[in-house]
């Protein structure tokens, strides 16, 4: 079971990087999207969110074929507080969603040494190029 979850080395396709790049580029416009139709109380922010969330997950399952390690490393625990903190979206709107935003690009543009940082267990960083 440890090296189906904790495989070393990581799992990794052909075309992952670019899968991955492309993701992230469609998470950062839904979620721009997202945050300014929450900033201006438009209609429209549910599908943002929505688009949000579902880009997020699918870069969320990459990851986690790569290695459940990602739940245990400072990039996977920043990831579970983003999703516990937009819980609290109804009640707080935008400034939450701007300090996950806030929060999402500080610890993306973070060393690949402190993202990668394995905070729990004993288990190697999953780090493949993508």
């Amino acid at each position: 079971m440890r090296a189906l979850l904790f495989p070393d080395p990581p799992r990794a396709f052909p075309g992952r990087r670019l899968v991955k790049i492309l993701l992230r580029g469609a998470h950062v416009v839904c979620a721009a999207f997202c945050l300014g139709a929450y900033a201006f109380a438009l209609p429209e922010r549910i599908p943002w969110l929505l688009a949000a969330i579902v880009s997020g997950s699918l870069i969320v399952l990459l990851d986690l074929h790569e290695s459940a390690a990602f739940l245990l490393e400072v990039r996977g625990m920043v990831v579970l507080g983003k999703v516990v903190a937009l819980a609290f979206l109804p009640s707080c709107g935008a400034w939450l969603l701007a300090a996950v935003v806030f929060v999402s690009v500080v610890s993306s543009h973070a060393p690949s040494s402190v993202r990668h940082r394995v905070l729990f267990g004993r288990v190697r960083a999953a780090r493949t190029r993508g």
